[in-house]
């Protein structure tokens, strides 16, 4: 059976405080500058991962690279070859590496190795299912939950509208994971039937026709859905896809066989402890997918998520496989697809093909990585970043919702080693593991300020803690450049 090597990651709240020191100290040059109030100055909601920093929308979103120095010197490639290939003799032997590193202000390839390569990049794909949300979704909205009363006042459906974060309980605004509550849509529910004169008992249905298609993709190893890494999407979920709220955002435990009659499950029983003493009584339904024309006039409730940028930035920095799938299959439907595997998967090539960026030899099998099959090069992986840090769109909080070294989501105990230890606090990245793949791709300042965009994989892993060393040394050599 192949397993995976989970990307568990230590909150090290101790640390916070030298680390954020660090990040004010890189505010003199480069990057930093931008990443002092999104960062050091927001250290808690960082390092909280159900309540990540509610991020700039669209509208009002500044470009990092304008706060960088107009005279920084462009790193020579010269200067880039050594410092790569010592950092990447420490796999030895145990992988091959495929990378990239461009200049963001330029746009000059310093430096590439097989970066032509398409290559498993584990959840370094995630990069594609992001860039193509914030392309097609406004940041700040919102994914509605809602219930309505049928034209013959008999009947009760609900109806799912994207948000999978749901909690069993009361709505909480300041929390991701739980931003909407069954318990809060029961209660507005039970006032509107109230306020209609409805009582008696109702059978209670679910629309989940927002998506189509397979739950689980066939891409997947059975070995990884048993194992919880993944599980069944449906549009509608509870505690992201959990059967209670988990642990951490990295649980993978507690996974539902259907995540949508779970939380249909979840609203009846709310209905029925709201409604006892109105003379209501429920009984969960039809959990089909079937769509129904539902009047504004019949609604009787409705709840709101955290917005998509909360939620996308809850699922980089705890690189949530199922968030990740939602996501995808969100980003299609807003792109005007269908909310299935395949709607995700043309989404996300559409959308880098009209932003420029190359699709040449990409495989996507899904939204979140987790298949073995996927396949991208360095230079797609690499170009989105490059285009996200200098963007004016959307787009550009792509390069906020991304761990940082040393300090946030997977990358929380990253970067420890003496010869790694330079980027702490400076560059951000995107993880990806797999039993044969480490990957990362993100960004970072040189010591000057220049802002680089990179891209570092290593697949035929054969030792994961070598690969890791091997990377985080990439990382940092160009951070002392």
């Amino acid at each position: 059976m192949r397993k995976r090597q989970p990307q568990r990651s230590e909150q090290h709240t101790s640390r916070g405080w030298w680390i954020a020191s660090g990040i004010v100290a890189v505010g003199c040059i480069g990057i930093g500058a931008w990443l002092v109030p999104t960062a050091a100055g927001q250290w808690d909601s960082l390092t909280g991962a159900d309540q990540p920093d509610a991020l700039a929308s669209a509208s009002s979103v500044d470009n990092p690279v304008k706060d960088l120095p107009g005279d920084a010197d462009q790193p020579a490639p010269a200067d880039l070859a050594g410092p790569l290939e010592a950092a990447s003799g420490k796999l030895d032997g145990g992988g091959t590496m495929a990378s990239q590193v461009v200049d963001v202000a330029s746009g000059n390839v310093l430096y590439s190795d097989d970066a032509t390569r398409p290559v498993t990049p584990a959840s370094n794909l995630k990069l594609l299912t992001q860039f193509a949300l914030l392309s097609h979704a406004d940041p700040n909205s919102r994914y509605e939950t809602n219930s309505y009363l049928s034209e013959d006042s008999k009947s009760v459906t609900l109806v799912a509208g994207g948000d999978t974060m749901l909690s069993s309980g009361t709505s909480d605004e300041n929390s991701v994971l739980g931003h909407a509550g069954v318990q809060t849509l029961a209660a507005q529910t039970i006032q509107e039937l109230k306020d209609k004169g409805v009582s008696g008992k109702l059978p209670v249905n679910l629309d989940a026709s927002m998506y189509s298609g397979q739950g689980t993709n066939p891409a997947w190893d059975s070995a990884d859905v048993d194992a919880g890494y993944v599980t069944s999407i449906s549009p509608i979920a509870l505690w992201d896809h959990h059967t209670q709220r988990p642990s951490d955002g990295e649980d993978v435990s507690h996974r539902p066989q259907n995540a949508g009659a779970d939380a249909l499950n979840g609203y009846v029983k709310a209905l029925n402890e709201a409604g006892a003493s109105q003379g209501l009584s429920f009984a969960s339904g039809s959990d089909s997918s079937e769509a129904a024309e539902h009047a504004d006039s019949q609604r009787l409730g409705s709840v709101e998520s955290a917005t998509v940028l909360e939620q996308a930035k809850y699922m980089m920095e705890n690189s949530d496989n199922v968030l990740a799938e939602v996501l995808g299959r969100n980003a299609a439907i807003a792109a005007g697809n269908e909310g299935s595997i395949e709607g995700a998967i043309k989404t996300v090539k559409q959308t880098l093909t009209g932003a420029g960026i190359s699709t040449d030899g990409l495989i996507q099998k899904d939204s979140c990585g987790l298949s073995a099959d996927n396949r991208v090069t360095p230079i797609t992986l690499a170009q989105i970043i490059a285009h996200a840090t200098q963007s004016e769109t959307a787009t550009s909080n792509l390069a906020e919702t991304l761990p940082v070294a040393g300090g946030t989501g997977t990358l929380a105990s990253r970067f420890e080693a003496d010869d790694a230890s330079a980027a702490q606090g400076s560059a951000r990245a995107k993880t990806g593991t797999l039993l044969k793949v480490n990957s990362l791709t993100g960004y970072t300042t040189t010591s000057q300020g220049r802002l680089l965009a990179y891209s570092f994989v290593v697949n035929d892993v054969t030792n994961s803690e070598a690969a890791t060393t091997a990377l985080d040394a990439s990382v940092a050599a160009l951070t002392k450049l």
